[in-house]
């Protein structure tokens, strides 16, 4: 590509990134209020979260390389969720290694297992957390062939009557400055790995629910 035409995109975008700044734009849902926070830690003042789990079961159709790469991504949210959630004392985690001990023997339903690892750890609510989708971006930071893009889910159960009290969902592929110029924003002039939106996803949806 021409120099010319190259100098001429990194000044637009570096135009249109103040532009978008000056005007206080956010692809972000605000942060909750400390008000707001400590309501919720009232009704819910001890939460365990289980280990991520991989989606792989829902689909038939999966390959062995995909459940693989799903079982990196869930190994590798953990990672991240438990520094997100780093110093809150009202937050347990529980390992794969305990959460195995806890299962019964005999198949039961979701409410009897909730109950279970609430009364276990006395906690009156359990975070599942799934991923469903961790592609890596094919390419370098400033020229990738394909982007990278991850989906999560994040449901936190009342351990009484397992009743979903607060959900959530990311849902991210990172597109390009040509295709949408406010992506600029949010992600910055380069194409980000696998790893990284993840961890962006992670973090802001800490930072959106009241519980935590």
């Amino acid at each position: 590509m021409n120099r010319w035409i190259v100098k001429w995109l990194l000044i637009v975008s570096a135009c249109t990134l103040g532009l978008i700044s000056c005007s206080g734009f956010s692809t972000k849902q605000p942060a909750v209020s400390d008000e707001v926070r400590q309501e919720a830690r009232v009704q819910v003042p001890c939460i365990v979260a289980l280990p991520v789990m991989a989606d792989v079961h829902t689909d038939d159709s999966i390959t062995y390389s995909k459940a693989a790469e799903l079982e990196k991504g869930a190994e590798f949210m953990d990672q991240q969720l438990a520094e997100a959630l780093k110093g809150r004392d009202n937050i347990r985690f529980l390992s794969q290694r305990q959460l195995t001990s806890l299962l019964p023997e005999s198949e039961v339903a979701r409410a009897a297992l909730l109950s279970k690892i609430g009364s276990a750890l006395k906690c009156n609510a359990v975070l599942e957390t799934t991923i469903s989708r961790y592609t890596q971006r094919v390419g370098g930071e400033y020229g990738a062939d394909s982007p990278a893009s991850a989906t999560f889910s994040m449901k936190l159960f009342n351990t009484a009557d397992a009743r979903v009290i607060w959900s959530t969902t990311f849902r991210e592929t990172q597109e390009s400055l040509m295709s949408n110029i406010m992506s600029a924003h949010k992600y910055g002039l380069k194409w980000l790995s696998v790893e990284e939106l993840v961890t962006m996803g992670v973090e802001e949806k800490v930072e959106q629910c009241p519980y935590f």
